[in-house]
């Protein structure tokens, strides 16, 4: 009986040996699969918020597929935003130029920057000659009727005058009566007409608005005396004053109530509206650049304004958010 209780015992220990051995092979098992299932939407979940360049590349119209690139009409010079590395050479540089040349490497194409004179950006792309504009181009009502726009940055407008500030000019209602300049068929000689009318509601003096075909002529003529001030973009008024000649030139006139610039407004990468499916591959592509870091490298190496997201056609209801400051 002493014999047979012991075989008894030995088989139960034998058979809980077995089962606590088959018990750890099992757990094992499951924390395999769920490291793997913890794997898989790990990847998952980066590819979905980092789309790769192929995917990017398929959203892009097949005629600019078979083109090999995108022609990015741009008005040089207009530093920080576009110029040239020097004043013989031909290669492009600036913020709106590198920011190009990181949306076609997220798309996986080749993106031309070619000179367009400002005024002639939006006709070039109605006709075909080019694809879509990167030339700190405000995302505004009236553009927006022909042109949809991904926005990018941000800027306003601000006045340049020679170094000391020789007529004291203190804010926009400081320019009746004199003569200002800027460059033709930009927002600002838009402003510079509407205030015209302000004055002349108001019984001051009307100014006499210069407009010139490029920002080196406008502030030319503010060095030779042609004009009193130059209204341009904010960003381009405070790189042309602590650049041209060595900051010895000229100054952007402060006014506590604008630091960034009158009528703050969105900048935007313009493209024909109905091209929808390069305004989808644009605004995803910068999104991309957003979510890595880049397009943050490249706005703080510039000093510019930069957005959050990759938003179409923002710019009207920005404007009229920020009317007042």
């Amino acid at each position: 009986m002493s014999v047979s209780l012991t075989g008894v015992s030995r088989g139960s220990a034998r058979r809980r040996v077995m089962l606590a051995v088959a018990a750890v092979l099992v757990l094992a098992a499951v924390a395999l699969v769920l490291v793997a299932c913890g794997s898989s939407n790990s990847s998952s979940s980066g590819s979905s918020s980092s789309p790769s360049t192929s995917s990017l590349h398929s959203l892009l119209p097949s005629t600019i597929v078979s083109a090999g690139q995108i022609q990015v009409a741009s008005d040089i010079p207009y530093m920080p935003w576009e110029g040239y590395t020097s004043a013989t050479s031909k290669q492009p540089t600036g913020f709106d130029y590198e920011l190009s040349q990181a949306l076609g490497t997220a798309l996986g194409i080749k993106v031309a920057f070619v000179e367009t004179p400002f005024d002639s950006i939006i006709l070039a792309i109605q006709g075909g000659k080019r694809d879509m504009a990167m030339s700190d181009m405000y995302d505004n009502a009236d553009r927006e009727k022909s042109m949809t726009f991904v926005d990018y940055a941000l800027d306003g407008t601000s006045l340049v005058v020679l170094k000391g500030n020789p007529k004291g000019l203190t804010n926009l209602n400081s320019l009746a009566g004199k003569t200002v300049d800027c460059e033709s068929g930009t927002t600002q000689q838009a402003l510079l007409a509407s205030l015209n009318k302000t004055f002349a509601s108001s019984g001051q003096k009307q100014m006499k608005i210069v407009a010139l075909p490029d920002q080196p002529s406008a502030l030319l003529a503010v060095k030779t005396g042609r004009a009193v001030a130059d209204l341009t973009d904010h960003s381009t008024a405070e790189y042309n004053a602590k650049t041209a000649g060595g900051g010895t030139l000229y100054e952007v006139v402060s006014d506590p109530a604008a630091p960034n610039g009158y009528q703050p407004q969105m900048v935007g990468i313009a493209i024909l509206k109905t091209n929808t499916q390069l305004i989808t591959a644009v605004q995803k592509a910068l999104q991309s650049l957003i979510d890595n870091g880049s397009y943050k490298t490249l706005i703080d190496k510039y000093g510019l304004l930069p957005v959050t997201s990759a938003q179409i056609n923002a710019g009207p209801a920005y404007a009229a958010a920020h009317a007042g400051t």
